[in-house]
């Protein structure tokens, strides 16, 4: 599978199937593979392209980089590099937080756009980040890594081993960059919450019930933008993708195929 050069760093992204190109956007800390369950079910429809973010996975870790304008840049220039100029994109989390970044600076980029279990700049998630910030500055990056695994993984059960196993191994392979980054907590403050009345792009917005932190974000989401929809997931957390991948896929193939054509 390939890289592409963007200048700080290579991109490491992966294809499959043929059609309009879908970009899925992965979580800070996760890589490519947390989309394992929507390869197989969205390959005969669209063309999936799946990267992995800088310092994730299998691309390249800069010393720095990792703010979330950053991640804006790096997902423009991959596009261009692709030769996409409009697409639908898919994002948990960070890359949710990426992608209304993408909605706020070139809307015309994206054909729809979907959040899932997404952040925002601007929207405060509390204490626990940046005291794990904290404890890679001050005790080292695996000492953290290991914080943010008893908060990661500690939802799941024996019998969600194979989802705990996934996420688990992608974050003992994460490169820790960004913890390791001099500039970590000193980005440019940026804020979308009081610009999401600016986004007119069609917006599917997913949240498990049970994720405290992300839930009442969506709610702020759908209520702001207004070509949105909004779908919460019972008994289900962040992960909703891996945890309820079935309703999960069904109702974005039903988002996506609304937006057929869509110029």
């Amino acid at each position: 599978m390939p890289y592409t050069d963007l200048g700080p760093f290579r991109m490491y992204y992966e294809e499959y199937g043929e059609g309009e190109p879908v970009v899925f956007l992965h979580g800070f800390t996760l890589d490519r593979r947390m989309w394992t369950p929507q390869i197989e079910y969205f390959r005969p429809f669209y063309r999936l392209i799946i990267p992995d973010a800088r310092g994730h996975g299998r691309s390249d870790a800069p010393v720095t980089g990792y703010g979330r304008g950053d991640r804006v840049e790096d997902l423009k220039r991959f596009a261009d590099k692709l030769k996409i100029d409009r697409f639908h994109a898919v994002g948990l989390s960070m890359g949710g937080s990426t992608l209304l970044g993408l909605a706020l600076d070139c809307p015309d980029r994206l054909k729809s756009m979907t959040l899932v279990s997404s952040g925002a700049a601007g929207y405060d998630i509390g204490k626990k980040i940046s005291k794990i910030d904290r404890m890679a500055r001050e005790r080292g990056v695996e000492t953290a890594r290991k914080k943010w695994k008893d908060i990661s993984l500690g939802w799941y059960g024996p019998e969600q081993a194979d989802i705990r196993n996934l996420m688990e191994t992608m974050i003992d392979e994460y490169s820790g960059s960004a913890w390791k980054d001099a500039r970590r907590g000193n980005y440019p403050k940026l804020n979308d919450m009081d610009k999401l009345d600016r986004i007119k792009i069609p917006t599917r917005i997913f949240a498990g019930k049970l994720d405290k932190i992300f839930l009442r974000l969506a709610m702020i989401l759908h209520e702001h933008i207004d070509d949105s929809s909004l779908s919460i997931i019972d008994n289900v957390g962040h992960m909703l993708n891996l945890e309820a991948p079935e309703q999960f896929n069904r109702e974005l193939k039903v988002f996506l195929e609304a937006q057929a054509g869509a110029r």
